[in-house]
């Protein structure tokens, strides 16, 4: 667990980072370049990371696994993607997060999250408070996918279904954090995630009785650096209707 005080601390830090960075009104001043991979980093990306390996990390004597800074994945760690959806930061938009995940171990149920969007202040972690809803619907469903999928035409077909909404929203962790508000009924990926892309999101949907499914399998663990598509966020028991809205196989 992260203690309040820590998390706003470090709240305060990228707000003021924000805040310097955005201070003429456009994203025209933000400094990024493309890594090796030809994937965009901005230097926020850089001080996040390097403010939570400082502040938290180094401070519990945790692995430290980052976007912009990793190598060996083992527990206990801190899974961390800086900013989730650096696209949409690069023209600040506000479709990406800060997303944090403690994991003592690989076991999801034996973790803590923490998403935070800097542009929009929404901000859920395990430590938030709720009373878990009595019934769920299950027709007329509403889903988040990825806005790179959706602009490719990967859900041509599925979008038109009557019975069904689906939505594009960039950063993965983000629409993960709606998830676990209830903001929609799940959440698809057609194409691989990093853990650190959904690390935290996995977590906080965990708590909330909101599973991970690869395929149909559904996961208890993360101990990979790397999770295969098709991956799915939903409520257990309207898994098998959302694998027939999307025809998988």
């Amino acid at each position: 667990m992260i203690s309040k005080s820590q998390r706003d601390f470090i709240k305060d830090k990228i707000l003021k980072k924000f805040s310097d960075v955005y201070a003429g009104g456009s994203a025209d001043d933000l400094k990024r370049h493309h890594k090796k991979d030809n994937s965009l980093v901005t230097e926020i990306d850089i001080f996040v990371s390097d403010l939570v390996k400082s502040e938290i990390s180094g401070m519990n004597n945790l692995n430290f696994y980052c976007e912009e800074d990793h190598s060996e994945l083992k527990f206990p760690s801190l899974v961390l993607d800086p900013i989730d959806g650096t696209k949409g930061l690069s023209i600040g938009l506000a479709e990406c997060s800060f997303s944090l995940g403690l994991m003592k171990s690989p076991n999801i149920e034996d973790c803590w999250g923490w998403i935070f969007n800097p542009f929009t202040g929404f901000d859920i972690c395990s430590e938030d408070r709720f009373f878990p809803a009595l019934n769920y619907q299950n027709r007329f469903l509403s889903c988040l996918v990825s806005r790179s999928e959706w602009d490719s035409g990967l859900y041509k077909k599925e979008s038109l279904n009557p019975s069904l909404f689906i939505a594009p929203k960039g950063s993965i962790a983000l629409k993960l954090g709606y998830l676990a508000t209830g903001a929609c009924d799940f959440v698809i990926s057609k194409k691989p995630k990093n853990i650190w892309d959904v690390a935290a999101g996995t977590i906080l949907c965990k708590e909330r009785g909101i599973q991970l499914f690869i395929g149909k399998k559904k996961q208890s663990n993360l101990d990979t650096k790397r999770l295969d598509a098709p991956l799915i966020w939903c409520r257990e028991e309207v898994l098998d209707h959302v694998w027939h809205l999307f025809n998988f196989q």
